[in-house]
């Protein structure tokens, strides 16, 4: 006897990085250093560490073979089935999903290739299982980034904010919008202030873009091709989906001319006939205050589940971010990583010098000559750092090259970058393959190959 899986896992991994376009030129979002493993080792090895088993990971076609052979070399067990998309098609989330609903056939959980954190995946599970819910959504408290100093030209870097609703009493997710769509006010319809009378408005938590989906949301956004983003445009819909009550045409015309209508979401989110008599003859109602039965008799039902403030997690999207979580990785990676012994250097790096502090990590192949200085930085693999050169607070990432009498302090250096001798950089982001000429220096600058400032 074969038994169908609980959940399926999709992995998006297919995003350009267009937020942060300064170190993703040439490179996979997804394969970025984060302390000594790429960024989606992360989301992988929580999967992993939380019981499932395998994955479908969407990523784009040129990118899937430098993807796959990155993780085939990693330490993870998960199942990883790769789902490729051209670059030459524009799609959004909700595309992606529309692509491979023909895999999905269980509930689906959707996880974001960039998000890093320590929470427990059964808090969101169980808050899905116990109502038996639609959507149910991860919803997290912001990191402190406040006096973090990011490499390049000095401005604010002003983070994207939601307007999220919670029913207080319920945890019903009952309004999800971005605040950049309002000016100054916010209006709740009537009808939904009636129908959820204690109602809290987040406006500093932070969607993780971790969901889980009953599968018939799935077939339904399949029937619907008016919806390209999963988090802008498709959720707010289903959330919005749980005030209306289905309409009985039984004793009209239209009824008898169309017995079944595709594009109506109640045709999806029929419940079971047992399942709604057991509900009806329970004593249990999620609510109190009113004779409405249970879950106001609603078949669409959309839940969040907010997670504690103690606990970490973040989306890796943009650079304040992705050099933030760097700065912490070594202090977070007991928690995030279920206390998996922390390697900080590579044992297949040559390392000469003898001015490597215990915050560094190598990556492997990196070749750290004599007399060169390392503090609080990581090296990626193949990158080579030659005599009378240093690297302080740096994330320095694969194939690299530093010649000798180079100083670089708070950078980034891309893949592929060469800084040759007598440079001088600090607070610098200096972009994928771009050369550094002899003697230079620079200071809060972005290099690029082009040698043009580009605007964050």
């Amino acid at each position: 006897m074969s038994f169908s899986q609980e959940f399926q896992v999709v992995v998006l991994a297919a995003g350009k990085g267009s937020r942060i376009s300064e170190i993703t030129t040439g490179k996979p979002k997804c394969l970025l250093p984060i302390g000594p493993k790429p960024l989606v080792w992360y989301p992988l090895h929580k999967l992993q560490t939380s019981g499932f088993h395998e994955v479908i990971l969407v990523v784009l076609e040129h990118q899937k073979g430098e993807i796959q052979s990155t993780l085939e070399k990693s330490d993870l067990d998960i199942k990883i089935d790769y789902f490729s998309i051209s670059e030459d098609e524009d799609l959004g989330t909700a595309d992606t999903l529309r692509l491979i609903q023909d895999k999905l056939k269980s509930d689906v959980l959707i996880f974001s290739c960039d998000f890093v954190s320590n929470v427990n995946l059964n808090g969101l599970l169980d808050v899905f299982r116990a109502n038996n819910a639609s959507i149910a959504s991860l919803l997290i408290h912001p990191q402190n980034t406040e006096n973090i100093i990011v490499p390049g030209p000095k401005s604010k870097h002003k983070p994207e904010r939601d307007i999220i609703g919670v029913d207080a009493q319920t945890g019903r997710l009952i309004f999800l919008a971005s605040a950049s769509d309002f000016e100054s006010e916010l209006s709740l319809p009537v009808s939904l202030l009636n129908k959820h009378t204690k109602i809290k408005i987040y406006t500093n938590l932070i969607d993780s873009h971790v969901y889980v989906l009953k599968n018939w949301v799935i077939k339904y956004l399949k029937s619907v091709d008016n919806f390209t983003s999963l988090k802008g445009e498709f959720l707010p819909h289903i959330i919005k989906k749980q005030l209306w009550k289905p309409t009985d045409l039984s004793d009209t015309k239209e009824s008898i001319l169309n017995t079944k209508y595709p594009d109506d979401i109640f045709s999806f989110a029929k419940e079971d006939k047992l399942e709604l008599t057991i509900r009806e003859l329970s004593a249990f109602n999620d609510h109190i205050g009113d004779l409405k039965p249970t879950y106001h008799g609603d078949s669409i039902r959309c839940f969040a589940h907010i997670e504690p403030k103690g606990n970490f997690g973040v989306r890796v999207n943009t650079l304040p971010a992705y050099w933030s979580t760097n700065a912490k990785i070594i202090d977070l990676w007991s928690s995030l990583t279920h206390c998996k012994e922390l390697i900080l250097k590579s044992p297949k790096s040559t390392i000469v010098s003898n001015q490597v502090d215990d915050r560094c990590i190598i990556w492997e192949n990196a070749n750290l000559t004599e007399k060169t200085s390392f503090k609080d930085s990581i090296i990626g693999a193949t990158s080579a750092i030659k005599s009378f050169s240093r690297v302080f607070n740096s994330i320095v990432m694969n194939n690299v090259t530093i010649h000798e009498k180079v100083a670089i302090e708070n950078c980034i250096v891309c893949d592929g970058a060469t800084i040759e001798s007598g440079c001088n950089l600090k607070g610098c982001l200096i972009g994928s393959n771009h050369v550094v000429a002899t003697g230079s220096e620079h200071i809060n600058e972005v290099l690029t190959e082009s040698d043009r400032l580009m605007e964050f």
